[in-house]
């Protein structure tokens, strides 16, 4: 037998302050959508040599994928992992 933790006592160990960082890019997601987009263009520009041109609703949809982080982020959370625990 090895001394090595298995996978799932790792991500138990992980959940919670992945849910922490989840629900801060979500709440991010939902206050800062014009900056992450400005954010984004600038480092396509920079990094990739390319333009980036927000289409029309791509400031929504950043919202959108905020609401989903935080969604994911709370049950992280909440319950510690993918799935509920059974006591």
């Amino acid at each position: 037998m090895t001394d090595r933790s298995s996978p799932l006592a790792v991500w138990s160990k992980l959940a919670r302050p992945l849910g922490a960082v989840l629900t801060l890019a979500g709440v991010t997601h939902l206050v800062k959508a014009d900056s992450l987009l400005s954010l984004a263009s600038r480092s396509y520009d920079l990094l990739l040599d390319v333009e980036f041109e927000p289409r029309d609703g791509a400031r929504n949809r950043v919202r959108l994928l905020g609401l989903f982080f935080i969604a994911a982020g709370a049950h992280l959370l909440y319950y510690g992992g993918v799935l509920p625990k059974r006591d």
